[in-house]
């Protein structure tokens, strides 16, 4: 009769020793399981959410947005690859002993010349931009554009924006 006791009493501590070994696995689980990764927005998708937000657009302006926004891109690639070449071959220089002044100020001159026809497709991109724009809508953009550029050029003085 001594035995039929003893085993209730294992049968009682296996029980007790499962169940706090289930219970510390569901709990390390728990604790180290991967968090859930969110979908990385493109550039795009964080542009347009942004857009909207700061300007209002409805759908159609928005879908005008990525339309202006990709034919900038495309327009924007080989002038991108010409700034590319022009770069590499000033960082190039750096890499040969004493390189007279005309030759670095020339390789300055190449990145300036590739400059002006980027500067130009920004500027007829925001043009484009403007005239999605309700007339409600256009204090807003010369604000955006006006924070673009302070924060671009590195000024966290952010005064009021030029009046229209």
């Amino acid at each position: 009769m001594a035995t039929a006791p003893q085993n209730t009493r294992n049968k009682v501590l296996l029980l007790v020793i499962a169940a706090l070994l289930i219970t510390n696995i569901g709990i390390l689980w728990y604790y180290n399981k991967p968090e859930p990764q969110e979908k990385p927005r493109s550039r795009n998708e964080r542009s347009a959410e942004y857009i909207k937000k700061e300007l209002g657009f409805n759908d159609e302006q928005l879908a005008q947005y990525l339309r202006l926004r990709s034919l900038r891109d495309s327009l924007l690639r080989p002038i991108n690859l010409q700034m590319r070449e022009a770069r590499l071959h000033m960082i190039s220089l750096l890499q040969q002993p004493n390189v007279p002044d005309s030759v670095a100020n020339k390789a300055f001159e190449a990145i300036g010349k590739v400059q002006i026809p980027m500067e130009r497709e920004y500027y007829n991109h925001f043009r484009r931009m403007q005239a999605i724009c309700t007339p409600e809508q256009l204090p807003r953009f010369d604000s955006m554009l006006n924070k673009m550029v302070r924060r671009n050029t590195g000024d966290t003085t952010l005064g009021p924006p030029p009046s229209r």
